[in-house]
């Protein structure tokens, strides 16, 4: 049986979306001319193929190659050539722009297929910045508590030596991490750059007791669904609570959500709260699964959402993508194969959906959110520390001579109420701290916390519907905490032929 995998970023969430093939033939450039070099053909590729396939064609498709001129953007590696090109692109769109959508990488190829698990290779964890005062808005001066992390994969190298969300870090490599540009640099190093392979580090756990370790980045598949749990709040209601940290392929998580969800189901939960607040993507497919387990009965058959694509895609118009793919394969891009479906042969039942969110949840996420809100109105509650990511749009991933691949936005999704993810991204309903120095499933984690209070009925702030103000650590922007995009960081749909 034939695959092909589409990737959404608003991904389709977040998002930005993108569509993927099984690993597709990896041929040159669709019009190979032999008196150039590599890194020029990269060039021209990224804008011939930009051209036919980007999304907003209203200014982009009237751009002449000589208008355009890629060869001006030439770098001496083959990536900053492809970045400065898809940089290029992205000024023909003011949220392209703005958010970056489009990007560039290392040759991905082989982490398209279907086939395989989603490996990666890390240090599988991150960390967040802690504040004393515990708003969503804390200033930045004398406020900073520490590094926490965030989230941890029980298979990377650092949850097998114990590290564990809600532990603070307090060194590395003997440099105090703090809230200077010495720390965050390391942090880059490690966690963006990737140029720190291996380091020795200090972490507080939070009974006080101390985790000297040494970390690596080493391969292995993460694990998305990280926490979860059901629990009685203080009024005797039940509620069940997943920590599902991005979507990976549906037959790498099916038989844990159908499991969890049984048992869900069993005890006739009143609430069910689902924690994206580090979801920033993945496959749509898992995404459309995890929606079906929750959607209320009354949603079957009607429609979820909608891939829509620019009139060049619609009609059949892409040359240059067609030498990415074999012949035998066909995109499905017409109006009625786009079009995804409830399936909700059974449902929770539940009162309401609470989801906890923050600006990195994106893609698959905001997808996943968009799709829930016709069907369930003010039954779906938002609680986060800050608006969601803002990605409705999605692409198709592109290889280079197997040394660059690059996304340039594609197409949108849009809801049954044929209504988009916002570029301004979703504001929660409750804005409250996400309290990284607390592990999962702590019920005095403020967001988690919340949500119990919600449910009893209780009385808890509402948001005042304004962006959160960023708070950088370091002013500078040399200074400021990276975060690296990965595929899964979009919206990944699987279809078959």
């Amino acid at each position: 049986m034939k695959r092909w995998i589409l990737i959404v970023s608003v991904l389709l969430a977040a998002v930005a979306c993108k569509k993927s093939e099984i690993v597709p033939p990896d041929t040159e450039d669709p019009t190979p001319q032999p008196s150039k070099n590599e890194n020029e053909l990269i060039a021209d590729s990224v804008f011939l193929f930009s051209k036919e396939i980007y999304y907003w064609q209203d200014k982009i498709g009237s751009v002449t190659y000589d208008m355009f001129n890629p060869l001006q953007y030439l770098k001496p590696e083959a990536l900053n050539t492809a970045k400065a090109v898809i940089g290029a692109v992205r000024n023909y769109n003011e949220w392209d722009k703005a958010k970056g959508y489009s990007y560039a990488e290392n040759y991905s190829g082989d982490g398209a297929s279907s086939k395989a698990a989603m490996v990666e290779f890390s240090y599988g964890f991150d960390v967040k910045p802690a504040w004393k005062t515990r708003t969503p808005d804390a200033p930045i001066a004398a406020n900073f508590e520490g590094w926490y992390v965030s989230y941890v994969y029980p298979d990377s190298d650092a949850g097998k030596k114990g590290v564990q969300r809600g532990m603070k870090l307090l060194s590395v490599d003997g440099t105090p991490m703090g809230n200077t540009a010495a720390a965050v640099a390391i942090l880059n190093n490690m966690l963006y750059y990737e140029t720190l392979k291996s380091v020795n580090a200090q972490f507080l756990k939070p009974n006080g007791d101390t985790l000297q370790v040494n970390i690596s980045i080493t391969s292995f598949v993460p694990n998305s669904l990280l926490y979860a749990s059901i629990f009685t709040t203080p009024k005797s209601k039940k509620v069940g609570y997943l920590v599902y940290n991005f979507f990976d392929r549906l037959s790498d998580s099916k038989a844990q959500l159908d499991s969890l969800f049984n048992a869900f189901r069993a005890q006739h939960l009143d609430a069910v709260v689902i924690d994206l607040r580090y979801n920033r993507g993945g496959y749509t497919e898992t995404q459309d699964y995890l929606t079906n387990h929750v959607a209320p009965l009354s949603a079957h058959n009607k429609l979820m959402y909608r891939y829509h694509f620019n009139s060049n895609l619609q009609t059949g118009n892409y040359t240059a993508l067609k030498t990415r793919y074999p012949a035998s394969r066909v995109f499905a891009l017409d109006y009625a194969s786009n079009n995804i479906k409830f399936n909700t042969l059974t449902s929770l039942n539940t009162d309401k959906i609470y989801i906890i969110t923050s600006n990195e949840t994106a893609s698959s996420s905001e997808l996943f959110i968009n799709n829930l809100k016709p069907q369930l109105g003010e039954k779906l509650v938002l609680i986060g520390d800050d608006v969601t990511r803002g990605k409705p749009v999605g692409f198709f991933p592109i290889h280079l001579f197997k040394k660059v691949t690059f996304w340039t936005v594609s197409f949108m999704t849009k809801n049954g109420q044929d209504e988009a993810v916002p570029y301004e991204g979703f504001v929660p309903d409750y804005l409250v701290y996400d309290a990284v120095d607390r592990p999962w499933g702590d019920v005095s984690e403020e967001c988690l916390s919340a949500a119990i209070k919600l449910v009893d009925g209780l009385e808890v702030p509402r948001s005042s519907h304004l962006i959160v103000p960023s708070r950088s650590i370091i002013p500078s922007p040399h200074s400021q905490r990276l975060r690296k995009e990965r595929m899964t960081d979009n919206m990944l749909l699987t279809r078959e032929e």
